[in-house]
C-alpha cells in the first residue's frame, strides 16, 4: 500500500441503536463511514477486532464473532466487530481495520488481537504489522494474497485455523502462511471443517477464547 493510499482521518464516531447488549457504532472517516458493532468492557483496556471475509458482515465463521461479543466483556476484554466501507478491496478494508483499531486506541485501548475470516485473515496480518496497539492475530481459512507479510508479524504471536475440507480456499494456504511467519505461531487444521467451519463453533470458540487470554 503506497503513502498516499493511507490517508484516512477519522472525523468523530456517531452511536446507534443497542441490540443484545451490544451498540451499534458509525466511525466517520475522510473516505467513508464504518460500521462496528461494539461490546464494551468497563474500563477496559484490551480489545478484539473482528473482521469478516471479502463480502463483509459482522458474524464470522461459525458466529464465532457474536459469541466473542457476548463472552469476552465479562472478563474484561471489549469486542469490535468491525464491517468494511468497501468490500473485497484490500486496502480499503486494510483501512477499515486500522481505523477500528486507532479508534480503541483512543478510548483507552492499550492492546488488541485482530481476528480476520478468509479474505480478513490476510487483512488482519497486514494490520498486525502497522498497528502499534496490535498483539496478536489470529487468522481464520486465510486467503494466502496479501498475507506474504506474515514474516513481519513476529514477535507478535500468529495463530491459524483451517478447515482440512475447505473447498473455497485449500488449508494449504494456512500451511504456507506458517510457513512464512516467525515465532511465536501455532497451526491448527479442524479435520473434515469447511470454510466457515460449519458445526465447529463450540471447539473454535473454546481454541480461540483459551489462546487469547494468554496473549491479551
Amino acid at each position: 500500500m503506497s503513502d498516499d493510499n493511507l490517508d484516512l482521518r477519522i472525523l468523530g464516531v456517531d452511536p446507534g441503536d443497542e441490540i443484545a447488549g451490544a451498540r451499534k457504532l458509525t466511525i466517520r472517516t475522510s473516505r467513508g463511514a464504518i460500521p462496528v458493532v461494539m461490546h464494551a468492557a468497563e474500563s477496559a483496556t484490551r480489545a478484539v477486532v473482528c473482521i469478516c471475509g471479502a463480502i463483509g458482515g459482522f458474524d464470522g465463521p461459525a458466529m464465532l464473532y457474536p459469541r466473542l461479543g457476548l463472552e469476552l466483556p465479562r472478563n474484561g476484554i471489549t469486542v469490535a466487530r468491525v464491517n468494511y466501507r468497501a468490500p473485497n478491496d484490500f486496502d480499503e478494508c486494510l483501512l477499515d481495520t486500522l481505523a477500528a483499531l486507532t479508534f480503541l486506541k483512543g478510548t483507552g485501548h492499550q492492546s488488541a488481537a485482530i481476528i480476520g475470516h478468509s479474505f480478513g485473515g490476510a487483512v488482519a496480518i497486514n494490520a498486525g504489522t502497522l498497528s502499534p496497539i496490535a498483539t496478536a492475530v489470529i487468522a481464520i481459512s486465510s486467503q494466502l494474497a496479501g498475507a506474504h507479510v506474515a514474516g513481519d508479524l513476529a514477535p507478535k504471536p500468529l495463530l491459524l485455523i483451517h478447515g482440512t475440507a475447505d473447498d473455497i480456499l485449500p488449508h494449504r494456504s494456512s500451511e504456507l502462511i506458517f510457513e512464512r511467519a516467525g515465532e511465536p505461531k501455532r497451526l491448527m487444521l479442524f479435520e473434515g471443517a469447511d470454510h466457515r467451519l460449519s458445526g465447529k463453533g463450540e471447539e473454535l470458540f473454546a481454541l480461540v477464547d483459551e489462546w487469547l487470554a494468554t496473549r491479551l
